[in-house]
């Protein structure tokens, strides 16, 4: 009762969400299409997010071994344990490291080329580039390739986490976009669960064959970067640079128009798809009080998703569960187990992100990750006593419950809430100011949380404790909920500053008719 009590639609969830399927069924029988290419682009190119994220969990042992005989051979390195460490935790983080240099090239690339090339032909670049590299790390064992690729790995990995929601906002009607928008989170999971069973011993993940499991991901990469070739930039971006001929034969594309009268198809998509303006740069929107207030609200939700203690649980979890003496027979197989759960579980929140709400939601499943970190720590610091064995799977039962906290809610709402928070000409801005925050979030926990498990055990789950405690007190009081922000439709104004005049979360409407004019 306690859980129904704190999630009012939870106990009806399995019919909701059938309902909610149904919905998007019978939206897909007239614009079928759309959501067709949608999914496809988002998938493709965020499944390698997934996948680097959790490739080198399973097999951490055989790869150390093989690098730490590399430097030897290779670069007359002798590393000790510690220095092992240290150098796999930065090997882990450097995907992280690479996202925030794809976060500074965002704006600039979005004001170039446009969001549909810069996610397909770009980003994909750097995955094919990334996964070559990193096998290289085991062909010609030269452990800093394994460094470099995954920081090639991770610009792409930047760009697809801010132009994947740009892509959606620019080409999915707004009926749809925040359930669309939670394909990203169940992507990430599906990349995961391919990595956890592509990773297993007996599959890529022998000491033999590693350098293969790395160069999986290029296959997404190139699949993603022919069918750019064949995918038009998005309307919203053709209208907007005045190529009305390309853009009708893109709105044609996108929403399987048979109509002759451009105009008529230009109509048709502004009513479904809200007018997104031209991007301002960051230090103007940053200039602007309400929109700096916006853009800090997003940083802050998707430092949240990380701090909760997501990318430890998913790059490390190998390494937990052996902390905690878990049976070692089982352990292989628990991310791969992991990534398919979170998979059911993400799934109603394609309706909970509609009908219950961005904020109730996000506050709601964060208590849950909140209280799964303190168990975390309980259970990790008793499980050292052999006698209490009975910790283990205390703690494998916690992570079943931060599972549910983390993919009903925290997850999947951090990848779009920060285009919500801000005006539409600010989105890509806030977009890469979270997505910069969540991985140097991202950085900060992978690189320090290996060693500190290793050295203080279940202590090193304070680093999650104490952020997401404040973090959670902040949110409470400051986030506004943005789920009514798109309350004008596009074909009953005949500008953008008609459009503008409803608020946008933490906006005021003079604010915005300012900004306009």
């Amino acid at each position: 009762m306690k859980l129904e009590s704190a999630f009012p639609s939870i106990h009806l969830q399995s019919t909701l969400v059938g309902n909610h399927i149904n919905e998007l069924l019978r939206y897909a029988e007239v614009q079928g299409r759309v959501v067709i290419i949608t999914l496809f682009a988002s998938l493709c190119t965020v499944l390698p997010v997934g996948y680097n994220m959790v490739v080198l969990n399973v097999p951490e042992k055989s790869i150390q071994q093989a690098l730490n005989e590399s430097f030897i051979e290779t670069l007359g390195v002798v590393l000790d344990m510690k220095g092992l460490s240290i150098f796999w935790s930065i090997t882990v983080a450097a995907q992280s490291i690479g996202a925030l240099i794809g976060c500074a090239l965002v704006i600039p690339l979005d004001r170039h080329f446009g969001a549909k090339t810069c996610l397909l032909s770009v980003a994909s670049s750097c995955l094919l580039l990334g996964s070559f590299v990193m096998a290289c790390a085991q062909w010609l064992s030269f452990p800093p390739a394994l460094l470099l690729g995954r920081i090639l790995s991770g610009i792409h990995t930047g760009l697809v986490c801010a132009f994947v929601p740009l892509f959606i906002q620019e080409v999915v009607p707004q009926k749809i976009k925040g359930s669309l928008s939670c394909s990203i989170h169940i992507g990430v999971c599906v990349g995961s669960a391919v990595a956890a069973l592509l990773s297993l011993p007996f599959m890529l993940g022998s000491p033999s064959t590693w350098g293969l499991l790395l160069l999986f991901p290029a296959i997404f990469g190139l699949v993603a970067l022919i069918s750019s070739f064949f995918m038009p930039e998005t309307p919203n971006r053709l209208l907007h640079a005045g190529s009305y001929t390309a853009a009708v034969d893109s709105i044609k594309f996108y929403y399987d128009l048979d109509v002759d009268d451009g105009e008529v198809a230009i109509q048709e998509y502004w009513s479904l798809v809200p007018e997104t303006p031209d991007q301002m740069p960051l230090w103007t929107a940053l200039s602007t009080p309400s929109i700096a207030k916006g853009i800090l609200l997003g940083g802050v939700v998707s430092a949240t998703q990380i701090f909760s203690g997501s990318m430890a649980t998913i790059s490390y979890s190998t390494s937990m569960f052996t902390a905690v003496s878990f049976i070692d027979a089982l352990i292989p197989f628990l991310p791969a187990l992991g990534s398919i759960i979170s998979i059911i579980l993400t799934l109603p929140s394609l309706q909970l992100v509609e009908s219950h709400g961005r904020r109730p939601l996000l506050l709601k499943t964060l208590v849950l990750c909140l209280i799964s970190d303190v168990l975390f720590l309980i259970f990790s610091l008793l499980a050292v006593n052999p006698e209490d064995w009975w910790a283990s799977w205390l703690f494998a039962a916690t992570f079943l419950l931060y599972g549910i906290g983390y993919n009903l809610g925290t997850g999947p709402v951090a990848y779009f809430l920060a285009a919500e928070l801000v005006p539409p000409e600010a989105s890509t801005a806030s977009l890469g100011v979270a997505v910069a925050v969540n991985w140097a979030s991202s950085s900060l926990t992978t690189l320090a949380f290996y060693p500190l498990n290793q050295s203080i055990g279940g202590w090193s789950y304070m680093i999650f404790i104490v952020p997401s405690t404040f973090f959670l007190a902040f949110l409470w009081r400051f986030l506004p909920e943005t789920r009514h922000n798109y309350t004008v439709k596009p074909n009953e104004a005949s500008n953008f500053c008609e459009v503008a005049s409803t608020p946008y979360g933490t906006f005021e409407e003079r604010l915005l008719a300012d900004l306009v004019d």
